[in-house]
């Protein structure tokens, strides 16, 4: 074959390949696998976690590349514990808990939180009056325990010393139903500590009650309850994933506030014994502690971190400060 005849052939496969291209013939394309994460939450499956529902419905982990599987939790599964195992990548858990939990040598990570705002309060019927700390003194109070020993008193026992109230000034009976105002309305205590906000109002609203809150944030009681964690390990062997995965999450929770009735339907599909209209309400009363308007969501502030160790330290639930630089950080939660 002469030079001149194999030219020809070469430009018109050239041609030919360059022709197909431009028709849309495919390409081989390597795809990456998807990053499988499993996320144990902090309790059962509700519109608390809506931004990870809504995240897995939106398509918004798949446009990261990222399938994520959300294990409900309870009163006797500890998310440090599952992320620690490697049962699970990302946890859900309070700042308290981290600092403690780095005392004792675990490295955990906080990395953004769901709540900007802590909804914990005291809660009271409005008919009663109490709307300052002082209106305590006298009453009897619901506790987690009567002595306030208990882990869970420990924001209440804050309260107390930010606002100059004396422990013995006041009663204390144990709160055994933690549904709406019932314990008040029977007599047997004039406030419930440690209230959920977000849900309290709500089971209040719906048997007709009026209640008042005081928050323990105005006291100066600042603890971030719902944390995103992760290992320590985790941020420095794929800190790729971790971006991506709060990327996805912080859009599904922008989505949720926008659309709260619409949103709530996702948790619904998760446990299918949840109420829609309560879980609608719900979804409604947290939107002020998620997006408080003054921060990215998800982002974290170094005062209220500070706080949290000052109440442990106080109250020797931690001998010794720890680095709080190591127990959190913004860095991967996108503006």
């Amino acid at each position: 074959m002469s030079i001149r005849k194999l030219n020809v052939l070469v430009g018109l496969t050239v041609m030919t390949a360059m022709f197909m291209a431009a028709c849309g013939s495919p390409a081989p394309v390597a795809t990456q696998p998807a990053d499988k994460v499993t996320v144990q939450l902090s309790w059962f499956h509700g519109v608390e976690y809506a931004g990870f529902y809504t995240a897995v419905e939106k398509g918004y982990y798949a446009d990261e590349n990222i399938e994520v599987t959300l294990n409900a939790g309870g009163p006797e599964i500890n998310p440090l514990d599952e992320v620690n195992n490697g049962n699970a990548q990302f946890g859900i858990g309070s700042g308290d808990g981290l600092i403690i939990a780095k005392t004792n040598g675990q490295n955990f990570v906080s990395v953004a939180t769901i709540f900007r705002d802590n909804p914990l309060a005291i809660t009271s019927l409005q008919s009663d009056k109490i709307q300052k700390p002082e209106d305590l003194a006298g009453k009897t109070v619901g506790a987690y325990s009567l002595d306030l020993s208990s882990y869970s008193d420990f924001m209440f026992l804050a309260f107390l010393s930010r606002t100059g109230l004396q422990q013995d000034s006041m009663n204390y009976a144990l709160i055994e139903d933690f549904y709406g105002a019932n314990e008040i309305k029977s007599g047997k205590m004039d406030a419930m500590s440690g209230m959920f906000a977000t849900d309290q109002q709500v089971m209040t609203r719906e048997a007709g009650d009026e209640i008042n809150l005081m928050y323990y944030k105005d006291y100066g009681v600042d603890v971030y309850i719902n944390t995103i964690f992760v290992t320590e390990g985790l941020t420095q062997s794929n800190p790729d994933l971790i971006t991506r995965f709060l990327r996805a999450t912080m859009k599904g929770y922008q989505y949720a506030v926008s659309n709260p009735s619409e949103v709530a339907a996702f948790a619904v599909k998760y446990d299918d014994t949840l109420d829609l209209g309560y879980q609608q309400q719900v979804m409604q009363a947290q939107i002020p502690f998620i997006d408080t308007g003054n921060g990215a969501l998800g982002s974290m502030d170094d005062n209220v971190w500070n706080i949290t160790q000052e109440i442990l330290l106080e109250f020797d639930l931690i001998s010794t400060p720890v680095d709080l630089s190591t127990v959190y950080t913004n860095k991967f939660v996108t503006p």
